[in-house]
């Protein structure tokens, strides 16, 4: 028998996965499938504007580190704080940040799945 190499169904990849409480790293197939079938997910690029501008995730809104660091990314993240958010940006680390301050804020659900230049569902150039 040879093994299937057919694309997994959302379902299937989340088959066990839960949501947990607070900050968190995923895999990048688990957030695709979060994203596929959990409608209410934020996805969120922590990378400057301009490396947001060269690539970055369909549906992904550019709110940079920085922005969590002074605070003023607060002025646009969704006020349910059981919305689950995905977040990424060019290695994990500024996602981690991000994320750190994002619980200590009060999101429940807070997850990085780490690099974009990882992601293997395509990414898309401009604003």
């Amino acid at each position: 028998m040879f093994p299937s190499f057919a694309p997994l169904a959302p379902e299937e990849i989340l088959r066990g996965f839960m949501l947990q409480e607070g900050y968190r790293r995923i895999e990048q197939n688990q957030a695709n499938a979060l994203l596929e079938s959990v409608p209410k997910c934020v996805l969120i690029d922590v990378r400057t504007p301009s490396e947001y501008r060269n690539g970055h995730i369909d549906g992904a809104c550019n709110i940079p580190v920085e922005e969590f660091k002074s605070g003023k990314a607060l002025t646009y993240l969704p006020p349910d704080h059981d919305t689950p958010l995905l977040l990424y940006c060019r290695s994990g680390r500024r996602a981690e940040t991000a994320g750190q301050l994002l619980v200590r804020w009060g999101y429940k659900y807070v997850m990085n799945f780490g690099a974009a230049s990882r992601w293997m569902y395509g990414l898309t150039a401009g604003d």
